[in-house]
């Protein structure tokens, strides 16, 4: 059963959670937002709107002894489409993004291809929007470069 709560985010966007700290954006610093826990989720809502999905570390056991839980209500719209960032494959078939290294293999080294990340994996499409393959995600951290850029080879 999922349930909510609200807490205030420091100002450095971290938010107290059953002894932990989650870290939900520095943006939403000083505001107060709702946590929705999930299976194994949390989904962080500011201004009625989704900012940011996590991973969960509280069991489903100890969610509703959480200061301040509630039973949850409908859950939040979603409003935006998934990030789409492009990556140059490595000579040795991997890219990374959001901190996480996907291995999309030695045949597309290289090459650029297009992530799409969404809460739980990433999607990897090749030039023709065909999709490559599909990786679990690992990481919480955001996206911080959207483009790739090919290098030249030296000439010798």
């Amino acid at each position: 059963m999922a349930v909510e709560l609200e807490r205030t985010v420091t100002a450095i966007g971290l938010v107290a959670l059953g002894g932990r700290f989650l870290q939900v954006g520095s943006p939403l610093a000083g505001q107060r937002v709702t946590l929705r826990l999930d299976d194994h989720l949390i989904h962080v809502i500011a201004d009625g709107r989704l900012w940011r999905t996590l991973p969960s570390p509280i069991d489903p056991a100890t969610r509703r002894r959480l200061r301040g839980a509630r039973v949850a209500g409908p859950p939040p719209p979603i409003e935006h489409d998934p990030i789409r960032v492009q990556r140059r494959v490595s000579c040795r078939g991997q890219a990374q993004v959001c901190g996480q290294r996907i291995q999309i293999g030695l045949p597309h080294a290289g090459k650029i291809v297009t992530i799409e990340i969404g809460d739980d994996h990433f999607n990897i499409y090749d030039q023709h929007e065909t999709m490559l393959c599909m990786v679990p995600r690992t990481t919480t951290k955001e996206v911080t470069r959207y483009k790739a850029y090919g290098h030249k080879a030296a000439s010798a």
